[in-house]
């Protein structure tokens, strides 16, 4: 009778082994946090794909946190384990088991296995543990179910498992050790986001006003913080190691501030105005509308004109958020998020490699206006230079009617301090096609001419 035991057993073993070309896998039906490995939507499950549970890097992990785990491991596809005494072992790397209590009880058998068993407790340490296990005849083990709570690293780092079947001789079963699988990884769990709106100002009265009856314009609108959602819907990052993912109302207060140049502009967020003692930094505090709307998205940045017009200039804007959040989080940092840009309508001109004058050689920029009506708000921008610049930006006056202006190295360098040399635009706040532009370069002996055009848009050197 034992004898015919043994050969049963064999043959089971030899069946099982023959028809492996790959080994048992660690399945999608593994759980961490109550959640199994893979991303589902709606009506789960949507996919089969195996997929980690990502926790936030937000969270704080300078206690380490667990995480209870089922580990499941299966025969290669269409296979099961039959008859026969084996080992099973589980390996962990990037973090490590729980030793303590270790029992038969934290192993599963599932299949037919009304009278198999796990016989008792192989070996156990913190990156290993393997079972002795029985399958009784007649019947055959689908998945071999660990259950343990796992201890996590400090560093955050990805948690990856794999698992083997041996006989008790020895013999590998199912192609032996199953490829690694990460079940646990850490990624950014939020974000802030807007969508940028670039202005054209199209302006009247020495271009102060805004034309019409428009007296505001968005730079930035649906400025908003978000959940890290993955590509694949489900794939979610969650805030806890229970099943908790992260959202947006778990940043319990922000701080915006406002990049930019809002000289000539009165800037709101969501129509609320900046801080009392700043001009471009908005606090939304706990529980108050503007952070419940950034939660939720939707938020305006809005630019309006002064109650006493100036005269606006071209910038970019961006705006930072500094964030605090709820206990267990340290905080994220967020780099500035680009909102619109605002541009003048008007001519511009650009003249290259243009010296302050301590070199010995001293340039003139010549405005002619052939038209009987004066072009206020002339700008004068240092793109580049040599040396650092006291300023970027220099308003250069008016040209008059049927007269000229004229823009000097000892004017530019009163206005940008000693930046040596550089590139300039010059901007005329007015759609014009009767305006000329020409620079000379005078040193100890020579004279240099050249055009910087005639009045079309964005007239380049030539």
């Amino acid at each position: 009778m034992s004898m015919k035991k043994i050969l049963l057993t064999a043959v089971a073993v030899s069946a099982l082994s023959a028809g492996a070309a790959s080994a048992a896998s660690i399945t999608t039906a593994t759980t961490v946090g109550g959640k199994s490995m893979t991303a589902t939507g709606a009506v789960p499950p949507v996919l089969t794909t195996f997929d980690a549970y990502t926790i936030a890097n937000e969270l704080n992990v300078a206690t380490p946190p667990t995480a209870a785990a089922v580990i499941k491991l299966a025969p290669t596809t269409a296979t099961t384990v039959g008859s026969g005494n084996y080992v099973v072992t589980f390996n962990i790397t990037g973090g490590t088991f729980t030793t303590a209590g270790v029992t038969v009880a934290n192993l599963a058998l599932t299949g037919t296995t009304v009278a198999s068993t796990v016989t008792s407790v192989n070996s156990v340490n913190a990156n290993s543990i393997a079972f002795n296990v029985n399958v009784a005849a007649g019947e055959f083990v689908t998945s071999f179910d660990l259950t343990n709570t796992l201890k996590l690293g400090s560093a955050r780092d990805s948690v990856a498992v794999n698992g083997k079947i041996d006989t008790q001789a020895g013999a590998q079963v199912d192609g032996g050790v199953s490829a690694s699988k990460t079940i646990i990884d850490y990624r950014t769990g939020y974000k802030v986001a807007a969508t940028a709106v670039p202005t054209e100002l199209t302006l009247a009265s020495a271009y102060k006003k805004f034309t019409g009856a428009v007296t505001t314009f968005n730079i930035g609108t649906g400025l908003a913080f978000a959940e890290n959602v993955g590509a694949t819907s489900g794939d979610r990052v969650y805030s806890t190691t229970t099943g908790t993912f992260v959202v947006p109302a778990d940043l319990t207060a922000a701080t915006l501030t406002l990049a930019g140049d809002i000289s000539a502009f009165d800037p709101t967020v969501n129509a609320v105005a900046p801080d009392a003692l700043t001009t471009n930094v908005f606090t939304a505090a706990a529980a108050s509308a503007t952070l419940g709307l950034l939660q939720a998205g939707g938020v305006n940045v809005t630019l309006s004109q002064k109650l006493v017009p100036v005269a606006g200039n071209a910038s970019t804007y961006a705006i930072t958020p500094v964030v605090t959040m709820g206990a267990g989080y340290t905080a994220p940092t967020f780099s500035a998020v680009a909102l619109g840009a605002v541009t003048l309508e008007g001519t511009n001109f650009y003249a290259p490699w243009v010296g302050d004058g301590t070199n010995g050689i001293t340039y003139t920029i010549r405005l002619g206006n052939r038209a009987a009506t004066a072009v206020s708000g002339i700008t004068v921008t240092l793109l580049n230079s040599q040396n650092v610049a006291t300023a970027t930006t220099c308003n250069a006056g008016t040209l008059p009617a049927s007269g000229e202006l004229l823009i000097t190295s000892t004017s530019l360098k009163a206005c940008f301090g000693a930046f040596g040399r550089g590139d300039l635009r010059i901007t005329a706040q007015a759609v014009s096609t009767t305006m000329t532009a020409k620079m000379r370069s005078v040193s100890a002996n020579v004279v240099n001419e050249q055009s910087l055009g005639g009045g079309t848009v964005n007239a380049s050197a030539n």
